[in-house]
């Protein structure tokens, strides 16, 4: 039996203010996710009625593939960019496709 994929949905907010710089940095983060052999599918949303809220789909092989993904340089560079342009903990959803 195959195993399910893997579904994340990420919900971000910026602090005001910093909404262009957190889109720019998570623009970045796109492509080289996309890249992954792992990653089904990757993608950047921005909410049209709360610009400071942007919403990341990502689909992966497994739940493995997508903690590996935390190993990148790319990850740990976006990491350490946007530490303070938070203006709340995101917020996650961890799911299988069913």
């Amino acid at each position: 039996m195959k195993p399910k994929s893997y579904t994340v949905i990420v919900i971000l907010k910026s602090k005001t203010g910093s909404e262009h710089e957190l889109k720019t940095a998570l623009q970045s983060v796109v492509e080289p996710s996309r890249s992954e052999p792992t990653c089904l599918e990757y993608r950047l949303h921005h909410d049209q009625n709360d610009r400071s809220k942007f919403v990341l789909y990502e689909h992966w092989e497994s739940k493995e593939a997508h903690q590996r993904q935390f190993e990148k340089p790319y990850i740990l560079a976006f990491i350490e960019k946007t530490k303070d342009l938070f203006a709340e903990p995101y917020e996650a959803i961890f799911a299988e496709e069913i």
